[in-house]
């Protein structure tokens, strides 16, 4: 959480360097081990007779030219690394101002929210959703972060969080 420099609103959500570095790194890593992996895994698949799709599975196992050895982990980390982008670019970021929310994607504004139209913010399971006064849903999905940070970020800017602190089921 931090404040949105002029002292006018606090951002929520979204990763920080670590947490960039985290994901990308570990969607790297899974896509390695998958380009590993994955002929191990059709070759002793192939060799089940109930398991559908022999044909294509006898097939990706076969690939055995000296390029794949390390082309296969190569291209693995490729997409996982790929992935984890979207994940970090996917992921919203709030600014919770005192007369209007912006909600962030991909570096840009994607929608605002304005703070006379809520009608109140709350957790629903890992996703913080925020309603309109009528009921109708103008927001549901899930912040990066701690989840206190969250709803304190928007208590203190004066919009009407539901339910306690995010403690036990609210967690």
């Amino acid at each position: 959480m931090t404040d949105g420099g002029d002292g006018s609103g606090t951002v929520v959500g979204g990763f920080d360097g670590a947490g960039r570095s985290l994901v990308a790194g570990g969607f790297a890593l899974a896509g390695v081990a998958a380009g590993f992996l994955l002929p191990l895994v059709a070759q002793w698949a192939a060799g089940l007779p109930w398991v559908p799709f022999q044909g294509p599975l006898e097939l990706f196992s076969s690939f055995e030219g000296t390029w794949l050895v390390w082309g296969r982990p190569l291209i693995g980390a490729v997409l996982g690394l790929a992935f984890g982008l979207w994940v970090i670019l996917e992921s919203p970021v709030l600014e919770v101002r005192d007369d209007a929310l912006e909600v962030r994607r991909y570096g840009e504004v994607q929608r605002v929210i304005p703070r006379e139209t809520v009608g109140g913010v709350h957790r629903r399971g890992s996703k913080t959703v925020i309603e309109a006064k009528e009921g109708r849903v103008l927001f549901d999905d899930e912040i990066e972060g701690d989840k206190d940070a969250v709803r304190r970020a928007f208590v203190d800017h004066g919009y009407p969080w539901e339910g306690g602190p995010a403690t036990g089921e609210n967690r």
